[in-house]
C-alpha cells in the first residue's frame, strides 16, 4: 500500500488526475485499515481540488480527520485544508458564496502561522490570507500579505507572479495608480515560470490591457490584449473562460479606436459563438451587441446594426441607454429605407423617455423622424418634427439648413394645389 501512495504522489506532481483517481480508487476498494485510508482520503482531496471540486474535497478531508485527527496537526493539512474552503467559496455561484468558507480558510491558515512560522511554503499562506482579504474589501491589509508572500520561503513555482498581479490589482483598482500597476503586471509576466500553465498569463495580459486602455495607451494596451488572445488560444481547452474574456477585452479596446469596426466585429462574434448563449438578462450581452450595432453602423451595415441593438435591448430592457438605442435603431431602419419601422422605433423611444420622465432634447431624433414621414408623403407630422428639431437645435448644428430647407419643402407639397 506504501508503494501506491508514492505513485499517487509522483502523479500529482505531475499533475496526471486522471491517472492518480484510478489508483486511488483501486487503493480504496481494498478496504484498507484506518491509518492508510485516511492518508488515501488527503490524497483524493488534493485531486480532487486541482480538479475543481473542493465541496468533495472538503468530505474527504473531514472524513480523514476522524479517522485520524492527530494528521490535522501538521501545516500541510491545515494548508490543503484551508484552500479547500477556499476554492469553494471562490467556486460557488454568484449569491450563494458562504463567508463562513473564508473564515474556516483563515483559521487554517492562522493555525499555521501561529504554531509553525518556519513553515516551507510560508508564502503561500500569506498569499492566501492577502486574497482572502481582498474578498472582504480590506485592501490595505491585503496589500501588506502579498508584499510578505514575496520575502517568504515557498516551493510553490509561480508565488512571486501571482504576488505581484495581485498587487497591480490594488494599485489599479484601489488606488487607480496606473503606472505602478503596469510595473507590478509586468514584472508577473516577467517573473511567470515557463514551466508553469501558460492559461494563467491570459489574465494577467487582459488586466495589463485594461491598465494601459484607463492610461489611454492603446497601442500597449493592444499588445497586451493580443498577448491574452494568443495564450488562450493555445489553451482553449484549459481555458474556454479566459479566451472568451480576452476577446472581450480585444473588441471593447477596438470599439474605441476608429477604422477597427471590423476586427471588433470578428472579436466580438468569436465572443458570442463560444460564450453560452444567457437564458434571461443579461449585462455583457447586452453591451457586446451595443458595440456590435455601433460597429456594424460605422460599416455601413445598417441591417445588421438595427438586429443588433434590437439584441442589446433584449438582454437587458432595463438598458440605462435605452432611449439613445432606440435612436440608433430608427436610424438603421432609416438607412434601410424602412420608413414606418424608423418611426415606429422613435415612437418607442419617446414613450420610453417620457415614462422615465426625460425630456428628449436631441434635435437628431426629430429629424430622423421628420425625414422618414416625408419620404412617405406624410408632410403634416414632417413639418411638425422639423418644427421641433428647429426649435432645440443649436444654432451652429449640423445640417440645420438642411432641415430648414425640408421643412419648406414639406409646407409647399402640404398646400393645396
Amino acid at each position: 500500500m506504501l508503494e501506491e501512495l508514492h505513485s499517487i504522489d509522483a502523479l500529482l506532481v505531475e499533475r496526471e488526475i486522471k491517472k492518480a483517481e484510478v489508483i486511488i480508487a483501486r487503493a480504496l476498494r481494498a478496504n484498507p485499515l484506518s491509518a492508510i485510508k485516511a492518508q488515501i482520503l488527503i490524497r483524493r482531496a488534493r485531486v480532487r481540488l486541482m480538479s475543481a471540486r473542493p465541496e468533495e474535497a472538503i468530505d474527504d478531508l473531514l472524513t480523514a480527520r476522524s479517522l485520524a485527527p492527530e494528521e490535522f496537526e501538521s501545516p500541510s493539512l491545515l494548508e490543503l485544508l484551508g484552500d479547500c474552503y477556499f476554492a469553494r467559496f471562490e467556486l460557488s455561484s454568484v449569491g450563494f458564496a458562504e463567508r463562513n468558507d473564508t473564515l474556516q480558510a483563515q483559521r487554517a491558515y492562522r493555525q499555521i502561522l501561529d504554531g509553525v512560522p518556519t513553515y516551507a511554503n510560508l508564502g503561500w499562506i500569506h498569499y492566501q490570507l492577502g486574497r482572502i482579504l481582498l474578498t472582504n474589501n480590506e485592501a490595505a491589509d491585503a496589500d501588506a500579505y502579498f508584499r510578505k508572500a514575496l520575502f517568504s520561503p515557498s516551493h510553490v513555482r509561480g508565488l512571486t507572479a501571482y504576488c505581484y498581479e495581485r498587487l497591480g490589482f490594488v494599485a489599479f483598482y484601489e488606488h487607480r495608480d496606473s503606472h505602478s500597476a503596469i510595473t507590478f503586471l509586468n514584472k508577473a509576466v516577467d517573473t511567470y515560470p515557463s514551466s508553469e500553465n501558460r492559461a494563467w498569463l491570459v489574465q494577467a495580459h487582459i488586466l495589463r490591457s485594461r491598465v494601459y486602455r484607463e492610461a489611454r495607451n492603446y497601442g500597449m494596451a493592444l499588445t497586451a490584449a493580443e498577448a491574452a488572445l494568443a495564450v488562450a488560444a493555445d489553451h482553449a481547452v484549459d481555458s474556454k473562460s479566459g479566451l472568451a474574456e480576452a476577446l472581450l477585452t480585444a473588441g471593447e479596446l477596438l470599439a474605441e479606436i476608429d477604422g477597427r469596426e471590423r476586427d471588433v466585429v470578428a472579436y466580438l462574434q468569436q465572443f458570442l459563438q463560444i460564450s453560452k448563449k444567457p437564458l434571461g438578462v443579461d449585462v455583457t450581452w447586452s453591451r457586446v451587441h451595443e458595440m456590435l450595432g455601433d460597429a456594424y453602423s460605422r460599416l455601413g451595415q445598417a441591417d445588421a446594426a438595427a438586429a443588433a441593438f434590437h439584441a442589446a435591448l433584449q438582454f437587458n430592457p432595463y438598458h440605462p441607454w435605452e432611449v439613445s438605442l432606440h435612436y440608433r435603431i430608427a436610424r438603421s431602419y432609416y438607412q434601410q429605407q424602412q420608413y414606418e419601422k424608423a418611426i415606429e422605433a422613435i415612437h418607442r423611444m419617446l414613450a420610453a423617455a417620457q415614462s422615465e420622465g426625460q425630456t428628449v432634447g436631441d434635435y437628431r431624433v426629430y429629424d430622423v423622424l421628420g425625414n422618414a414621414q416625408f419620404a412617405l408623403g406624410r408632410y403634416a407630422e414632417a413639418i411638425d418634427a422639423y418644427q421641433i428639431a428647429l426649435e432645440i437645435a443649436p444654432t451652429n448644428a449640423e445640417n440645420l439648413d438642411k432641415i430648414k430647407m425640408y421643412h419648406q419643402f414639406a409646407q409647399e407639397l402640404k398646400r393645396p394645389l
